[in-house]
């Protein structure tokens, strides 16, 4: 039995260490803006280990950059594919984590880049609603209202703007009630005003 756990234990620590080298491998790629290669490293950490939620975000965050570079170049089939994928992949990344942080702000900012702010209000709320008492989702719904009160802004909706830096404001004073030195509500907080 002990030779069991030895190898056993053995086996879980390599799949690691590969999942972790495939992931500093698609780190390296993205970061000089090779996106493929960076998807190929990053799916050889999947597959090195499966149950690893990294290589499943890392996978979505390098679609949704790539959509939004498309989107920019005017590529807009291949963004919305791109877009698709990247959803799917955050997805998943939250079936292996249901409270990787990282991947609902991704997702959300997904859905906000696809004009599709229900979506991010419905997937912030059933984050909150899942973990009340968690710092992570109020502030991404700070991080939500404060992008609407922008988006407000520049429509002329002053009144429709205020209302959602109130919301914003409120999300960030709850942070701050039980966690006054909460260096990302302040760092917001002070944005906001």
């Amino acid at each position: 039995m002990r030779g069991f756990c030895t190898v056993a234990l053995l086996i879980l620590f390599t799949w690691g260490c590969a999942s972790q080298n495939y992931n500093a491998e698609g780190m390296r790629y993205f970061g000089q803006a090779q996106f493929d290669p960076a998807i190929t490293a990053f799916q050889a950490a999947h597959r090195a280990n499966p149950n690893d939620p990294h290589a499943l975000y890392n996978i979505a965050a390098t679609y949704h950059h790539s959509a939004r570079v498309a989107l920019r170049s005017g590529q807009a089939a291949a963004a919305q594919q791109l877009y698709e994928y990247a959803a799917q992949y955050y997805k998943l990344c939250l079936t292996k984590d249901p409270n990787y942080a990282n991947a609902y702000r991704g997702l959300s900012a997904l859905y906000m880049d696809c004009r599709d702010g229900g979506a991010a209000y419905q997937l912030l709320e059933n984050w909150l609603n899942a973990n009340p008492v968690a710092v992570e989702p109020k502030l991404e719904f700070a991080r939500y209202y404060q992008e609407f009160s922008q988006i407000f802004m520049v429509q002329g909706l002053t009144d429709q703007a205020r209302d959602c830096r109130n919301a914003a404001e409120k999300y960030l004073q709850q942070i701050l009630a039980t966690d006054p030195t909460n260096y990302r509500a302040l760092r917001a907080l002070g944005f906001l005003k």
